[in-house]
């Protein structure tokens, strides 16, 4: 039912924006943005690069929006640099099993505010044009584990913490549809929290692992 909801969000968003938005020349003009982001995390994604996850905990996608602006200076024909400026990006992934006697979830969560960088673009054809973009991004990162006993109180491990990661992407545009790839990367110090029935654990900060594979869909206005 998921993948039946987000194919069809992504058919209706492709020819909303091929129709509605053609008869408008946005090459090289000054936008908004708005893209649907699909990820396909790292297999350490939320934790440590030296932690050897095992696949059953791994997250398998990640999902969620992005929204921002851009300006060109002074563009050419066929060409222009500008400044890119997502205002917000959100993703999150989640995933659950069992094990004998408890059941388990972990989700991961990425909000980024004012990622800020150059982008350029090349003008293909009247309709069609590439770009190549850098991202700096503040980056607010958690990841949670919830421990669920058959009998007993749940056992959440938390990390979260604040930082700086990039995005290095790049996208093809045909009018207003835009269909990118990036690949974000960076780790963050993460300071953990537990809440349980074992009254003396405590845990240590990690720099935890935020490097996504990501596709983006959607629309530059």
């Amino acid at each position: 039912m998921k993948k039946n909801v987000i194919l069809l969000c992504i058919i209706l968003l492709t020819g909303y924006s091929t129709n509605l938005f053609g008869q408008k020349d946005r090459k090289l003009s000054n936008g908004a943005s708005i893209n649907l982001v699909i990820g396909i995390p790292s297999s350490n994604y939320g934790t440590t690069s030296d932690n050897n996850v095992d696949s059953k905990y791994q997250l398998s996608s990640i999902w969620g929006i992005q929204w921002g602006n851009r300006w060109y200076f002074k563009p050419k024909e066929k060409y222009g640099i500008g400044l890119m400026v997502n205002w917000i990006d959100i993703t999150a992934g989640v995933k659950s099993g069992k094990e004998s006697g408890y059941d388990w979830a972990r989700s991961v969560a990425d909000v980024s505010f004012i990622e800020v960088g150059p982008v350029g673009t090349y003008v293909l054809t009247k309709d069609i044009a590439l770009d190549a973009y850098y991202n700096l991004r503040p980056t607010s990162f958690a990841s949670i584990m919830v421990m669920t006993p058959s009998s007993g109180k749940d056992e959440i491990y938390t990390y979260a913490g604040l930082g700086l990661t990039h995005a290095l992407g790049a996208a093809f545009r045909y009018k207003a549809l835009n269909i990118g790839m990036e690949y974000v990367m960076g780790s963050i110090e993460s300071d953990g929290t537990y809440t349980g029935s074992s009254s003396d654990k405590t845990l240590i900060s990690q720099k935890n692992v935020a490097n996504t594979f990501r596709i983006k869909i959607g629309a530059k206005f």
